[in-house]
């Protein structure tokens, strides 16, 4: 019955439509909507196609994505592997080094190297002694007593150097912290 109704509805439309005459030999034509619940093959065809563009465009991202992640890694470990060797080579020497001042300065040189490497990949190290406590920063390893107020909350000693990576936070700096004695 519904059915029926709205067959009796498209016809009204149709009918309506017709009479409309914009010049003599001019008619316009109705257009034929799909009813409802039903399809047209043309959009069911075009999602199809959408739905298969953009799997393809997700895969393509993640594979890109991917590829990135992997030439990072590559280009890291290229840098790691040549500290490797500088400290293998400072190993050798090492063994027949007389002389503890000269080993010494190869570990300094090494030690350099690798400072150099991590501040090339953008780190920086936490600036601690004298500093303000801040425990977004700092992690406090030890707290002393002072009478100074000017030392209070301030920072008097590193066990272990924190670093940043621009605004991020890679590792805090282990303190000695000073606080006003009461």
């Amino acid at each position: 019955m519904d059915e029926e109704k709205m067959q009796d509805e498209i016809d009204l439309s149709e009918i309506d439509s017709l009479d409309k005459v914009s010049s003599p030999g001019n008619v316009e034509l109705p257009v034929e909507e799909p009813a409802a619940g039903e399809t047209s093959p043309d959009y069911l065809d075009q999602l199809m196609r959408l739905q298969a563009e953009f799997s393809n465009f997700r895969k393509r991202a993640e594979k890109e994505k991917l590829d990135a992640i992997r030439f990072g890694r590559e280009t890291l470990m290229m840098e790691l592997i040549g500290l490797v060797d500088i400290l293998e080579q400072a190993l050798t020497h090492s063994q027949n080094a007389k002389d503890i001042g000269t080993l010494q300065k190869g570990f300094e040189m090494v030690g350099q190297q690798f400072l150099k490497f991590v501040q090339s990949q953008g780190a920086q190290s936490i600036k601690t002694i004298g500093e303000t406590f801040d425990p977004h920063l700092h992690e406090a390893m030890e707290q002393v007593d002072t009478e100074n107020p000017d030392e209070n909350n301030k920072i008097i000693a590193e066990f272990q150097k924190g670093y940043k990576l621009g605004d991020r936070l890679l590792r805090s700096a282990k303190v000695k912290v000073a606080k006003l004695n009461t």
